[in-house]
């Protein structure tokens, strides 16, 4: 019966996983001004964590999978979690940024693969009418991350400092793991062929394509988001009380375009919904390309003498990058019929 309801306790444990993991991954963008005073660093610097995350995560994701699908589902799914706790606790009291760097590398070594694992348990958490729902929902959790997860957090860097934003963190994430052994499912379901072979699928076209749309919509639209604080505090000049509205409007705006991508994923067969997204990447790339004229909206604002037109110009533009930065997940809704 708990099956026939969407939002059952499992299914919500493990979008609540996934907000987690999105919080942590996400929450540099945020504080990154502040880690950089603190540890005396610039914040291209600090930027590069996310690069670093990202080299580490896009690899190690697909090894990890396969690996993981090989050992008792559950023991796996906590361990990894404990590791990704361990991770931000290192976050925490990291004295400098080397100690930062290593913390960063053991969550990156570990977020794909709780989301892969978090996708398996699937058939025994709803039904099969609520599949793709279920996978859309899952993958919400990290554009919840940014509607919630990141506005508080920087909240919390600002108020407290950039410590506390991981402190938080950490405290749900003890909080999480409870939840998972009260309510998911121990059953597993051990995948019995050999590691090398489970990598075939990358030949198949479809997978292909789904990769290379992801490859391509993320690389453009997360160099951007990296940087979204700074570009909204030094190029369109938002004032400093107002960044963390336009971090929730964003991160609003890329959660109403995942959810949309699964409605989007249930419109045809094999790889017929990637065709519905090709209008949406040419307004994503005319949309990016527009940042080179960002500062312009300050430009405006001060000849006008209104400062609530800078405030609407960043409104508008979260609204909009958001609601295309997501699209490019499309293909995670794959779904063969």
């Amino acid at each position: 019966m708990a099956k026939e309801r969407f939002f059952n306790l499992p299914v919500l444990i493990l979008i609540a996983s996934s907000f987690m993991l999105g919080m942590s991954e996400f929450i540099v963008v945020g504080i990154l001004p502040d880690i950089a005073a603190d540890l005396k660093i610039s914040e291209v610097t600090v930027g590069n964590l996310v690069s670093l995350f990202a080299f580490v995560y896009a690899p190690v994701t697909p090894l990890g999978s396969a690996l993981s699908a090989r050992f008792p589902r559950f023991a796996t799914h906590l361990t990894l979690i404990g590791i990704f706790l361990a991770g931000n606790i290192l976050c925490a009291f990291a004295p400098n940024y080397a100690v930062l760097v290593v913390a960063r590398i053991m969550i990156a070594l570990v977020s794909g693969t709780l989301v892969a694992v978090a996708m398996t348990y699937a058939p025994d958490v709803t039904t099969d009418r609520f599949r793709t729902k279920f996978i859309a929902w899952v993958f919400s959790g990290f554009s919840i991350a940014s509607v919630v997860g990141v506005p508080v957090g920087t909240w919390v860097a600002n108020t407290f400092g950039w410590r506390w934003a991981f402190h938080m963190i950490n405290v749900l994430t003890i909080v999480l793991i409870i939840g998972m052994v009260m309510v998911l499912p121990r059953n597993s379901h051990i995948v019995k062929i050999g590691f090398l072979p489970q990598f075939r699928l990358f030949f198949d076209r479809r997978i292909q394509l789904g990769v290379l749309d992801v490859v391509c919509g993320a690389a453009a639209s997360y160099v951007f988001y990296t940087y979204l604080t700074p570009i909204m505090r030094d190029e369109v000049h938002v004032p400093e009380q107002y960044l963390s509205v336009g971090l929730v409007i964003f991160g609003a705006a890329c959660l109403w375009s995942n959810l949309y991508g699964g409605k989007l994923a249930d419109r045809g067969r094999g790889v017929e919904p990637l065709t519905h997204i090709r209008p949406i990447y040419c307004a994503h790339a005319v949309l990016m390309a527009s940042l080179i004229v960002a500062h312009w909206v300050a430009v405006l604002a001060a000849a006008v003498r209104t400062p609530l037109a800078v405030f609407a110009g960043v409104m508008v533009a979260s609204l909009f990058a958001g609601l295309l930065i997501r699209e490019s997940q499309l293909f995670r809704f794959f779904k063969k019929r």
